[in-house]
């Protein structure tokens, strides 16, 4: 019986070897299991500056000033398939569509606001770093539009466009499972991977008359903004059902005389729809990913079955979804041989691991005071916003999201005995924060958030002074990142020391021992010295005296 206690540490260095050991590579009989890893590479960001000069058409007025600029980009493709070897550049080309309002060099008798409706075209490539066979989604956003007039028959914009690219690869890895025909003791580990199962694009077509009531006949709609917003999810097996709502925010000038301004008008609307795609049959996920793209809908003045006009929104809506799907997979992470020298190594792989979702919300409430010349705030013509993303982060267990709403208002300013009323263009950023929770945040996860504008409105309360409420919705997906120790390289070795553990051991637990490297120092196994040992579970206490028998 050999009994281990305070053995000192020269006694623990092994005899000089009497022959070099022979390695034996085991691949051919090593037995593998493949499983399948979706790779998301966030790739950097990239922002292009386009520069146009914009006459202002012929059957318009000459400008004076302007207004308001916004853009909506129309890319060409969103998405590359299968990258090919060597591709190296990303090409994006498409338009913006730009809606301008500017004010006329003369106002008496004319309109009091004018509307140019642009496309700028744009094109450019850069040098990148792309992996052979995945693809590439491409995201689209303005970050900034400046704009110069030049004369009263042309101005100049500059539009910073930012470009956000995701790339998707697949890999399959090859998890040790043993050696055929030999008895390996291995340590397993439970582990979860969260793999992309399912990429789909659908198109639904919306037209839908709205219940806009003028209170007069509408002549012109002089600025639209439609943003989608998503409401409720469920995947079923052969497909997935999208609910949502179309907010619809429109300026329009009525067919009426009346005094400055008295004919602008601003009216919201939310159109709901409903949308099925279908998936591959048996399709079950851990979670979704829904992005919407309504730039190609379009609120028009038509006319019904009875002569009426009526305000239609019309067009495709572009929905792209992500099906997710968990997979759970026992990874070995160590092994040994009773009677055998069993060498390997382990290469460190990561896969990604859906935590959850979340959704909340934020109320803002702000009073500004703006500027005015020589006068007063009379009526706010127009209000809208979007929305700048912060990013989202963990902070104290929970999911804190932040972000920028811009509020752009047009406002009628009243004159005094000297100046004539006039509008006036209001900007004001408010920052924004939502806090949702969402269990075992470790503080380590990939975040995407998804922010919508939920409501928005403005009152005056007086002269100088006016109230901006709104609700902000906050999607956020988390992802956590979890490392993998893949067994490689499984071999067997000869020769050498010809030590070996001795069949019968008193051993002393030690702080920190584990039953299993116990075991494997031994060669016993966890369930021979658990059962000899009458442990129930693996409760070692230091001092704890084991006997271990081979």
């Amino acid at each position: 019986m050999t009994y281990e206690k305070e053995i000192p540490e020269y006694a623990m260095v092994p005899a000089k070897e009497m022959e070099e050991r022979v390695i034996t590579p085991v691949s051919k009989e090593a037995v593998y299991t493949a499983v399948q890893v979706s790779n998301i590479t966030e790739k950097p960001k990239t922002v292009i500056t386009i520069e146009e000069d914009i006459l202002v058409p012929d059957t318009k007025p000459d400008l004076a000033r302007i207004l308001l600029i916004e853009g909506t980009p129309h890319p060409a493709s969103r998405e590359i398939s299968q990258i090919g070897k060597g591709e190296d550049y990303l090409s994006v080309s498409g338009d913006i569509e730009l809606q301008t309002l500017y004010l006329p060099e003369k106002q008496e008798g004319g309109e009091p606001m004018i509307a140019v409706q642009t496309r700028v075209p744009y094109q450019e490539q850069w040098h990148t770093t792309l992996t052979p066979g995945a693809t590439l989604q491409m995201d689209t956003r303005i970050e900034k539009i400046e704009h110069m007039v030049i004369n009263e028959r042309k101005y100049r914009v500059k539009i910073s466009l930012a470009i956000y690219a995701r790339e998707y690869t697949e890999r399959n890895l090859e998890l040790f499972e043993g050696i055929s025909g030999e008895e390996i003791q291995m340590q397993r580990e439970k582990i979860e991977i969260t793999n992309v199962a399912q990429r789909k694009t659908d198109t639904l077509h919306i037209s839908q008359d709205l219940e806009i009531k003028a209170e007069c006949p509408i002549e012109a709609i002089l600025r639209q903004d439609i943003a989608v917003v998503e409401n409720y999810k469920q995947v079923t097996g052969e497909k997935i059902v999208i609910s949502g709502f179309i907010c619809v925010n429109l300026l329009y000038r009525c067919r009426e005389e009346a005094a400055f301004c008295e004919n602008l008008h601003q009216a919201r609307e939310k159109v709901e729809f409903t949308q099925f795609i279908p998936l591959q049959s048996g399709a079950t996920g851990a979670g979704s990913h829904i992005c919407f793209d309504g730039s190609d809908l379009k609120v028009k003045l038509v006319r019904g079955e009875d002569g009426e006009e009526l305000l239609r929104l019309e067009g495709d809506l572009l929905t792209e979804v992500e099906i997710y799907c968990n997979t759970e997979k026992e990874v070995i992470v160590d092994a040994y041989h009773r009677e055998k020298d069993f060498l390997c190594d382990f290469q460190e792989e990561h896969c990604r691991t859906l935590v959850g979702t979340t959704m909340g919300e934020s109320s803002l409430r702000e009073i500004f005071s703006p500027e005015v010349p020589g006068g007063e705030i009379e009526r706010i013509l127009y209000t809208g916003g979007e929305i700048s993303s912060g990013g989202s982060r963990c902070e104290q267990g929970k999911v804190v999201t932040e972000g920028t709403l811009t509020i752009k208002m047009i406002c009628l300013c009243a004159g005094d005995a000297e100046t004539q009323p006039q509008m006036l263009s209001v900007t004001e950023a408010v920052p924004f924060r939502v806090v949702t929770t969402i269990p075992q945040l470790s503080g380590n996860e990939s975040m995407r958030a998804q922010m919508y504008i939920k409501d928005l409105w403005a009152e005056k309360i007086n002269g100088k002074q006016i109230e901006c409420n709104a609700s902000v919705l906050a999607m956020t997906e988390v992802m956590r990142e979890v490392p993998i120790q893949v067994l490689t390289n499984p071999a067997f070795a000869e020769g050498g020391s010809t030590q070996r553990p001795a069949p019968m051991v008193i051993y002393i637990v030690k702080p920190e021992d584990r039953l299993w490297d116990i075991a494997k120092k031994y060669k016993s196994t966890v369930e021979t010295i658990a059962e000899i040992n009458h442990l129930e579970e693996e409760s070692l206490q230091p001092g704890q005296k084991l006997l271990i028998l081979k």
